[in-house]
């Protein structure tokens, strides 16, 4: 009977759903720059789900924050191309942190920037996700030559 009982305990823990990640996100970032000019992207995250491992702020347009930025600080955080993202680190339940991005804009032209936060580890589950896609940020940053 204890085994069976037991038995049950786990797969419920198993088949549960897990709970899913949630947090507010407030970008601000440079709207007008110039070629070589300083542009800055603040992003503050507050966790009010569970932990978010490896919070990957992710591009999702082609157009990418820091390939079109010569990054003079990653605000703690690194660079992964292969996932679009700027990687974060562990953000743990109801932490607050706020990431500063620095760099140099080296091409004219208008960009669009759409940044969605996502967990940089397997599942690869999104922050506030929904059946119709994950919330983003989006922005458009004009760079011109003088």
């Amino acid at each position: 009977m204890k085994a069976g009982v037991l038995a049950l305990v786990v797969m419920v823990g198993v088949c549960s759903a897990p709970v899913p990640m949630t947090a507010t996100v407030d970008a601000t970032a440079t709207h007008a720059s110039l070629v070589g000019g300083q542009a800055q992207l603040v992003v503050k995250v507050v966790n009010t789900g569970p932990l978010v491992p490896h919070l990957g702020l992710v591009f999702r347009t082609p157009d990418r924050w820091y390939e079109r930025h010569k990054m003079t600080d990653l605000g703690g955080c690194v660079v992964v191309t292969d996932e679009s993202a700027f990687d974060c680190g562990d953000l743990q339940k109801d932490e607050t942190k706020t990431y500063s991005f620095f760099g140099a804009a080296t091409a004219a032209g208008t960009f669009h920037y759409e940044l969605a936060l996502r967990e940089l580890v397997q599942p690869f589950d999104f922050v506030n996700d929904h059946p119709d896609g994950a919330d983003a940020v989006a922005w458009d940053e004009t760079v011109s030559t003088q």
